[in-house]
């Protein structure tokens, strides 16, 4: 619903009024249950960070950090699996770049999860100690991750066309060295 309005009528210019009334609910049950409309737009990619941030736990720590890292980024290729689910991020990500204040959050949510995975590659019984090339490699990697988002015409390329291009940039840009 609240989607729909963000399309229509533009995120800044849809209030929570606006939303609560298309819903059929008060303002007040809107707050309890949603939050705000950041969270409304948000919160999935919050919950594919955290699942990200599980899925590199769960990861084998004598791994490679790069390949533990694409494991963790199937999150993202298994969003993409129905044409519905496409068209979904596609319109996110619309709205995202609809607003200068929801792009500053969404990117400030982006990095929150960033340092996440490097806190978890820098637990490795076998890791490093060396945040900055930590995180110097998993800005790497959500980098080519997010190259491949934007570029990435969802109508077109279902999930095995998306996964084929991340792995296609990953391997481009796989460190020669796998210390970190």
């Amino acid at each position: 619903m609240a989607e729909c309005l963000f399309r229509e009528q533009g995120y800044d210019a849809t209030t929570v009024d606006h939303i609560a009334e298309r819903a059929g609910i008060s303002q007040r049950t809107f707050f309890r249950y949603a939050g705000t409309k950041e969270d409304l737009v948000l919160s999935d990619f919050e919950r594919q960070g955290e699942r990200m941030v599980d899925v590199l736990r769960s990861r084998p720590a004598t791994e490679n950090p790069w390949t533990s890292l694409r494991h963790a980024f199937e999150v993202v290729v298994a969003s993409r699996g129905e044409q519905s689910d496409r068209d979904r991020a596609k319109l996110m990500y619309s709205i995202i770049e609809s607003s200068p204040a929801l792009r500053a959050a969404y990117l400030d949510r982006m990095d929150l999860i960033q340092r996440g995975l490097v806190d978890v590659l820098l637990d490795r019984p076998t890791g490093t100690d060396n945040r900055v090339v930590t995180r110097a490699l998993v800005g790497a990697a959500f980098a080519a991750l997010n190259a491949v988002i934007e570029t990435c015409d969802p109508d077109s390329n279902g999930p095995d066309t998306f996964a084929a291009d991340l792995d296609h940039v990953l391997a481009q840009l796989e460190p020669t060295s796998t210390r970190i």
